[in-house]
């Protein structure tokens, strides 16, 4: 199950944090994906988690650069990794089933252990450098 938003994500950046929440809300709606499901349900919200995501990675990016975040190169590759794994998943032709498997997957890696892998760095970074 994907979590939940928890303020241990918090960028403390209102903006980004209200992206991420929406992230989460979109992967919440990837989580109760069921048998009633029909793979235009699933495109239509593959469709609209990307286009999300997209817009949050151009914000994200925006403020890594109005910090001077030493690492936004780095991060602007692992969001185009995720962009091209994203394209690659909405265009590849799967069973029902394992395309609701691949997207639950999908989105936990994408979200749960970008943020806390990745986004959190900026975080501690900006605490350490203000």
């Amino acid at each position: 199950m994907i979590s939940q938003w928890d303020e241990k994500y918090s960028l403390h950046v209102e903006k980004i944090d209200k992206q991420h929440k929406e992230l989460f809300r979109l992967s919440a709606l990837v989580d109760a994906l069921d048998e009633k499901t029909t793979k235009e349900d699933i495109r239509e919200l593959l469709n609209k988690f990307f286009i999300y995501m997209r817009g949050h990675f151009a914000n994200e990016e925006a403020y890594m650069k109005s910090i001077g975040y030493p690492l936004l190169s780095k991060h602007h590759k692992l969001h185009q990794e995720i962009i091209e794994e994203f394209t690659a998943l909405i265009k590849e032709n799967h069973s029902l089933k394992a395309l609701k498997e691949k997207m639950k997957i999908a989105t936990k890696k994408w979200l749960i252990d970008h943020i806390l892998d990745n986004d959190l760095k900026i975080e501690k970074w900006r605490k350490a450098n203000s």
